[in-house]
């Protein structure tokens, strides 16, 4: 069956990631340049790094220990069984995530809304909302794992709001979690039904069908 895939998020000096070219987790490789104006050698800077996929050869370019090249779309892809209009709130909070943690998580917790409305909930109270889901099938560690970023509970955040406390880690466990949810109410149903119709004989299915209706 499938499930979601780890992802791992650029962070300066650490020797594996997912590329942010390639998007696969591979070694990296850092060198810190030295700093030449004219004749003058100002020697090495770890301000300013360089770091090379092992496995595509592209360099990521590193100032103050923050990704600024590639434009850091750094954040995992959003699950592609995700409807369209959600997947471009997505698509929007990877691409302020670098400028803007406090942006992306807001964008985030809209998704979140969004996709709960899409599965079938009120969209209105994502606790209400996710404690349904986990009814449905939604496993809950996922509840538990929304709760710790104050999505739900006592202290949550509302969805499209900015907390001033939200920060990258908050950013990127949000992303992870959308594609959580989805992994868990869209792909992965998806995939045992088409399973099912691969599998199961057309008139073993009817006679189960007939069975399951009587």
């Amino acid at each position: 069956m499938k499930t979601v895939i780890p992802y791992t998020p650029p962070f300066f000096k650490e020797d594996g990631f997912n590329c942010p070219f390639c998007h696969a987790f591979a070694k990296q490789v850092w060198g810190f340049p030295v700093r030449v104006v004219e004749r003058s050698n100002y020697g090495k800077d770890e301000n300013f790094a360089i770091c090379r996929c092992d496995r595509c050869g592209e360099f990521s370019i590193w100032i103050d220990q923050k990704l600024v090249h590639p434009p850091s779309l750094t954040s995992p892809l959003p699950n592609p069984d995700i409807p369209k209009n959600i997947r471009l709130d997505i698509e929007e909070a990877r691409a302020i995530l670098s400028n803007s943690p406090r942006g992306a998580s807001a964008l985030l917790r809209l998704a979140i809304q969004k996709l709960c409305a899409f599965l079938g909930e009120k969209g209105k109270n994502i606790n209400d909302d996710v404690s349904a889901l986990v009814k449905k099938g939604l496993p809950i560690k996922v509840q538990q794992a929304l709760d710790i970023v104050r999505v739900v509970g006592n202290n949550s955040v509302h969805p499209g709001q900015i907390d001033i406390t939200d920060d990258m880690e908050t950013a990127n466990a949000l992303f992870e979690l959308v594609n959580l949810i989805a992994d868990a109410m869209i792909t992965q149903p998806k995939h045992v039904e088409e399973l099912y119709k691969t599998v199961v004989p057309k008139t073993q299915r009817e006679a189960i069908s007939k069975r399951d209706n009587s």
